[in-house]
């Protein structure tokens, strides 16, 4: 007997309390963490054969808010199944995600296995000695043609304490997911989580960490996730759920993933004592938890009920994600947890990523969407030439559209309206179509909008930005105050610049990727040429600044490289570095109306920075007068 074996008949052995007035489980799971410190979890899984006498198993292949397909079944290293008699039955493999088991109509079929389970990322499952967690979509295999109930036990070692999920218990230990939504929607994470709760509106909401214990203050930490958790039913006016769990697992990782009662998280262990990190976190946190209303309940047709077994198109990821990430910094400023400055400097960084983005010329945010799943979590070097992110020029067009709605409705209306007409709307089972969506922001607008819908969302025209500036009373920093800035501190000559993206590897300093429009590109400088030499001198990252400053715009130079082991030389003429203009600042001759807006638009923190304007200005007026 094998040491799998071996260990699958002492789960067996296992003994769970008898589960009273429930209806009978499409399949049961026992889960043993023994091997937990091996990176492996074995699964026990009990199905009834139907009529038909052959058992269909099937595993999903993707997870609902990652669009790639994983393949979830390479993770399986092991499985048997057997009879009620321990007679081993065979398994046949119809497909790379399917299993078919042979047995007696209505005999109960036990099905063992272990899965490796060492990818630390919210979408897959991550175990080690003593803590770990898992996701539905990569643990369990399930009966075809049966949407459940499934239950739910798990066995942990001594070197773990409790079990946290949003599943519904059972028991001690014990859960059932009522279909297979709900079990692919609903992580688990084990070993000793330190729970801080607090209530919003009387629903309750948990803060669940595990790791970190002395590194982050959980009940600051708390009291921080209740502002926003308040923030989000503000504006959204209602609450959808009966509670709420943010799984915040602290192990060196990062990302989140929404589900529809929860959030997964992976921070690092670091993140809370540093100031920067720990508000990019409230970020985080305020959008998996905007999920909960935009994406998990108003969502697009496609995106349920879900095909876990093929992709899933949908032209709208753009809303559902980019939307999401303009809300998700401007509602921690909203609360208080980003000041003014903050936030103008969040959202300026966002415009600076898309607008050094050549990619963003080239295809529409509906077909970034659409192709999420061949391109935004496959990227290679040519990426930023070909693509755009959906969750950054999203989060951007969705600032425009916000101003754009603001200045049609004579300021009577906001993107805020909209939003929640759309969940009004849409929030049931059967989800939004494209033009249903359009047609939201046209009511709430008062205006036609098709030809921008045609241009920003639809199409690739460049992004205009001045008509957000003017409603909030904004401005991008000036080339020429830049420029000022920089004689009075320094005058150093202009670099020349070649726009190489370049770093070491094995000693040899290689192009990582060319952007279009650069002189690299133009010049024909290829991903992996290696970089040796300008005019017979050695060229490397170390020596490449100085370089530069002595090859102002407009100097011409012969470049060698290696390309794939062949010396090739390229002739390149220097030009000037595009001048960084994407900052956002106040303007200086913003009107009261603008500051108004603009002090309402970002909630607490806009209410701040009004009331300190308005100190500063009334402490200038007794010194005016004293001039006099």
């Amino acid at each position: 007997m094998s040491c799998f074996s071996l260990v699958l008949t002492l789960v067996t052995l296992t003994v769970h309390p008898s589960i009273e007035a429930q209806t009978a489980p499409a399949a049961s799971y026992v889960i043993s963490l023994d091997e937990a410190a091996q990176h492996r979890v074995i699964v026990e899984a009990r199905f009834l054969t139907p009529a038909s006498g052959k058992l269909a198993l099937w595993m999903p292949v993707w997870t609902p808010g990652s669009y790639k397909i994983r393949d979830y079944a390479r993770h399986i290293e092991e499985i048997v199944a057997t009879d009620a008699t321990g007679t081993v039955l065979h398994i046949a493999r119809p497909s790379k995600n399917s299993w078919l088991i042979e047995a007696s109509a209505g005999a109960e079929v036990v099905v063992r296995y272990r899965i490796y389970a060492r990818l630390l990322t919210v979408r897959t499952n991550f175990v080690e000695a003593d803590s770990g967690f898992l996701n539905g979509a990569a643990t369990f295999l399930l009966p075809r043609g049966s949407d459940g109930p499934f239950d739910i036990s798990i066995e942990m070692p001594d070197t773990m304490s409790s079990v946290v999920t949003s599943l519904p218990s059972l028991g001690t230990n014990q859960w059932r997911a009522e279909n297979v939504d709900q079990l692919c929607d609903s992580p688990i994470i084990f070993g000793s989580p330190r729970v801080q709760n607090f209530e919003v509106d009387s629903i309750p909401h948990y803060l669940v960490n595990l790791g970190g214990e002395d590194l982050w203050d959980d009940e600051a930490c708390a009291e921080d996730v209740k502002l926003i958790a308040e923030e989000l039913a503000n504006f959204w006016g209602q609450i959808p759920y009966s509670d709420y769990r943010y799984l915040n697992v602290i192990a060196e990782g990062g990302g989140g993933l929404e589900h529809h009662d929860c959030t997964l998280m992976l921070t690092g262990r670091w993140t809370w004592g540093d100031e920067d990190r720990r508000k990019g976190w409230f970020g985080l946190v305020s959008h998996e938890h905007f999920h909960a209303w935009n994406g998990k309940r108003l969502r697009p047709e496609a995106l349920g009920p879900f095909d876990y077994e093929q992709e899933v198109f949908t032209p709208d990821l753009w809303f559902v994600e980019g939307f999401t990430s303009y809300y998700d910094d401007l509602l921690i400023a909203r609360a208080g947890l980003l000041d003014q400055k903050e936030y103008l400097e969040r959202l300026g960084k966002g415009i600076d990523g898309v607008q050094k983005t050549p990619g963003r010329l080239v295809l529409p945010l509906s077909r970034a969407s659409t192709d999420a799943w061949i391109r935004y979590y496959q990227r290679d070097e040519n990426s930023v030439n070909s693509q755009i992110s959906y969750y950054t020029k999203g989060a951007i067009v969705a600032w425009l559209l916000d101003a754009r709605i603001r200045t049609a409705s004579q300021h009577q209306k906001t993107l805020d309206d909209a939003m929640r007409l759309a969940y009004s709307r849409y929030s049931g089972e059967r989800g939004y179509s494209h033009d249903q969506l359009f047609s939201v922001f046209e009511e709430i607008a008062g205006v036609d909008l098709d030809d921008w819908f045609a241009r920003f969302i639809d199409g690739t025209d460049e992004l205009e930005y001045g008509e957000a500036l003017d409603v909030f009373g904004l401005r991008f920093k000036s080339e020429e105050e830049e420029d000022e800035k920089e004689e009075e501190e320094k005058e150093d000559p202009v670099p020349g610049w070649l726009g190489i993206d370049a770093s070491e590897s094995n000693g040899r300093w290689v192009v990582t990727r060319v952007r279009r429009g650069t002189p690299a590109y133009h010049m024909g400088l290829n991903t992996g040429d290696e970089l040796l030499a300008l005019n017979k001198y050695r060229v490397n990252s170390g020596n490449w600044k100085t370089i530069c400053l002595q090859h102002p715009p407009g100097t011409k130079a012969r470049l060698l490289v290696s390309r794939r082991g062949v010396l090739t030389t390229l002739d390149v003429e220097f030009d000037k570095k595009p001048e960084q203009k994407w900052k956002l600042q106040l303007h200086p001759e913003t009107t009261d109306e603008q500051a108004l807006r603009r002090a309402t638009w970002l909630g607490r923190a806009g209410a701040e920075a009004r009331q300190k304007e308005l100190e500063k200005s009334e402490e200038k007026e007794p010194e005016e007068t004293k001039k006099d």
